[in-house]
């Protein structure tokens, strides 16, 4: 059975680093630190500050959030990750097809309403029933807003894309989770909305500072 201490950054650290097949001298050659200061993060004796942890992921090429933990990713890989994100991923590809003849239409107050609800969904972290349920109010409010062409539909779209974000990224889908923020912008052009626009940018600043590529970050910002 691990110990409480098995789950602090340097274990993880030192998981991450076995992974890449490097010693604890090498990996500490690579960065601006100490080989003294990356022993003691790894076994616990020292915390991790966020330049550390940054400095690490960028010499092994990987995800801050690798080294920080993802906890959703453990508890929803037993049902299946891959089956939760194709809908969402497959729904992303709708924007630019104009409205679907298949759907019916549903009033726009209750379309926005569950774009609300998805989005107080993931603060929960009800991530399972989220995911579940966002590729279908995705496509609903997609075809919406090409009926009625509306900008309270367009800012629902735009927040729904925020969702998928939100969702991807806690999943560990770093990729779709772009493709979403696009698909964000996009929506938010079309609705005038500069806020909507402003949040898109700032959450592309928040993905170069999880890679630890903060000059770009505050760039964006």
């Amino acid at each position: 059975m691990p110990g409480p201490d098995d789950d602090h950054t340097g274990a993880r650290i030192k998981e991450q680093r076995k992974l890449a097949r490097l010693t604890q001298r090498q990996l500490a050659e690579r960065l601006p630190y100490s080989y003294s200061l990356l022993n003691q993060v790894e076994c616990g004796a020292k915390p991790a500050n966020l330049d550390f942890v940054a400095a690490v992921a960028q010499a092994l090429r990987i995800d801050v959030t690798a080294l920080t933990g993802q906890p959703y990713v453990t508890e929803l890989q037993q049902d299946r990750l891959t089956e939760l994100v194709r809908p969402i991923r497959e729904a992303l590809d709708l924007y630019d097809l104009g409205a679907d003849d298949t759907i019916p239409d549903r009033p726009a107050g209750q379309l926005i309403a569950a774009a609300e609800e998805l989005c107080a969904q993931v603060r929960a972290t009800r991530l399972r029933n989220a995911a579940r349920l966002l590729p279908a109010v995705i496509a609903e409010l997609t075809t919406a807003a090409w009926r009625n062409r509306s900008t309270e539909l367009w800012q629902a779209l735009a927040s729904t894309y925020r969702t998928a974000h939100d969702i991807a990224v806690k999943l560990g889908y770093y990729d779709l989770g772009s493709v979403a923020l696009d698909r964000m912008c996009w929506a938010a052009h079309r609705a005038s909305d500069p806020c909507l626009a402003a949040i898109r940018q700032y959450m592309r600043a928040l993905a170069y500072f999880r890679e630890g590529e903060y000059a770009i970050g505050q760039r964006l910002v």
